[in-house]
């Protein structure tokens, strides 16, 4: 028969790998519900460049763009190693809420 503190310990360390669990499939479930609502409820714009560098030890290249809808400036930023600094790319932006936009080229790939 299996000791009170060793079913104990067995449960505590299950919980942490489950509470793990739980939380990378909120992520996953969370970035998918944006995406799902960018393409059906979403705006199309026109955003520029106006940094591009590389991030992380892979060397990922990320641009950050902005955006100006109804004279308000909004930024994100987009992985792509075809990305040039000044150059422009179509966004998708919710229109209650612009600060939710992302590249139009990941929503479609999404």
């Amino acid at each position: 028969m299996e000791t009170k503190t060793s079913f104990v310990n067995r449960i505590k360390s299950n919980f942490v790998l489950i509470l793990f669990i739980c939380f990378i499939i909120f992520l996953v479930l969370r970035n998918n519900n944006n995406n799902n609502e960018l393409q059906k409820k979403g705006k199309q714009a026109k955003a520029y460049l106006y940094k591009v560098k590389g991030v992380g030890s892979k060397g990922t290249i990320r641009g950050f763009y902005r955006f100006e809808i109804n004279d308000n400036l909004y930024e994100g930023f987009y992985d792509n190693d075809n990305l040039k600094e000044h150059d422009s790319i179509d966004i998708i932006y919710l229109p209650d809420n612009p600060e939710r936009n992302q590249a139009k080229k990941f929503v479609e790939d999404y």
